[in-house]
């Protein structure tokens, strides 16, 4: 009974300890989350201004006033890479660096990063994409549409010879 008691006491105090280091590990991981969950917070808080900043009444319409321009003139898209970069773009870009900053956000820096560089560099993307997808539809139709004059000029002609061979049949009978 005295080495019972000895091993359930060894195996309470190793299994006290395993209980510590749980709880210890769960702390640890609680206050990495609501750190964490902080961050995201503040990198939404920040993330929600550059977007007031972006609608401001200053940039906001001028799409649809210089997109339809940009996209009829293939020159001025070359200059959107190399031109100067929009007040209202360095100023979000400026503000998500500076959160990026004080919060230590590894997120925001790169989408601070991102807004300096080229903001509408996706948009970009995805026209070009749609315009080739676009093209790409316009040729298998143009395609579809010459097998189905083919098509029909073949059924055409194979209509003309029947009745031809019918007219022949007939007036061999006669």
């Amino acid at each position: 009974t005295w080495d019972t008691l000895k091993r359930t006491t060894t195996e309470r105090a190793e299994d006290q300890a395993y209980l510590d280091d749980l709880n210890a590990l769960r702390a640890s991981k609680t206050a990495d989350f609501k750190s964490r969950q902080k961050l995201r917070s503040e990198e939404l808080e920040a993330i929600g201004k550059a977007i007031d900043i972006i609608s401001n009444s200053d940039v906001a319409g001028a799409a649809a006033k210089h997109l339809p321009s940009l996209l009829q003139n293939r020159a001025m898209l070359s200059q959107i890479r190399g031109s100067a970069k929009n007040p209202a773009q360095e100023r979000a870009a400026a503000f998500l660096a500076e959160c990026a900053r004080r919060g230590g956000s590894r997120v925001l820096a790169l989408a601070a990063q991102q807004a300096a560089v080229d903001p509408f560099g996706k948009v970009k993307k995805l026209i070009r994409d749609l315009i080739w997808k676009l093209t790409e539809e316009g040729t298998a139709e143009t395609e579809h549409k010459g097998w189905c004059d083919t098509e029909l000029t073949t059924n055409k002609q194979k209509k003309k010879k029947k009745k031809k061979k019918k007219k022949k049949k007939k007036h061999k009978k006669k």
